[in-house]
C-alpha cells in the first residue's frame, strides 16, 4: 500500500495530576483528534476519596449528545474513588452522556492512583533508600484494596 494514500489519523489523551495542599488533588483529563476535543477536571478530596467537583468541557463532537453530557458529569460530585466508581463512570454518566469523556475520566482517576502510589514510594524511598519497592506496592494495594481495581490490578499478581 502507498505510504501517500493512507489515512492519517492522530488521537492526543493526556492527564495530569496537581497536588494543592495536603489532601487535594486536582486531575486534568484532555483528549483530542480530528472528531473530538474534550477535557475534565476533578477535584478529590484524597485522604477521604471523595470527588469535590468536576468540570466536562466537549468543544468538538460528533453528536448532539455529547454536548448534553456537561452537566451529566456533575453527578459524580460526592462520588467515592472506590472499587465501583468506574462502573459508575461507564454506566451513569458515559451512557446518559458521552462515552468518550467517561473513558477519559476514569483515565485520569487511574492517573491520580498512580500519582499517588508513586509520591508516597517517592517519599519512602529518601527516608530510606533500601526500601523494597515491589513489596511497598504490595502493602499499598493491602491497605487500599478498592484501588487494586481501578487499577486492574489482579490480587494474585501482588
Amino acid at each position: 500500500m502507498d505510504l501517500n494514500s493512507m489515512p492519517i489519523y492522530s488521537r492526543m489523551k493526556s492527564c495530569g495530576v496537581q497536588k494543592q495542599g495536603e489532601s487535594r488533588r486536582v486531575v486534568s483529563g484532555v483528549l483530542e483528534d480530528e472528531l473530538y476535543a474534550m477535557q475534565c477536571e476533578i477535584n478529590v478530596d484524597w485522604p477521604s476519596r471523595t470527588i469535590e467537583s468536576v468540570q466536562a468541557r466537549i468543544k468538538r463532537f460528533t453528536t448532539v449528545r455529547c454536548v448534553l453530557a456537561e452537566p451529566v458529569f456533575l453527578k459524580a460530585e460526592g462520588w467515592k474513588i472506590d472499587s465501583q466508581v468506574e462502573g459508575r463512570i461507564k454506566k451513569e454518566l458515559g451512557r446518559n452522556g458521552c462515552r468518550h469523556l467517561a473513558i477519559l475520566m476514569v483515565d485520569s482517576i487511574r492517573s491520580l492512583v498512580r500519582a499517588e502510589l508513586v509520591r508516597n514510594l517517592t517519599s519512602e524511598m529518601r527516608s530510606n533508600p533500601n526500601l523494597d519497592s515491589v513489596n511497598f506496592v504490595r502493602t499499598f494495594f493491602q491497605e487500599n484494596p478498592e484501588l487494586k481495581t481501578i487499577m486492574k490490578i489482579n490480587p494474585e499478581n501482588l
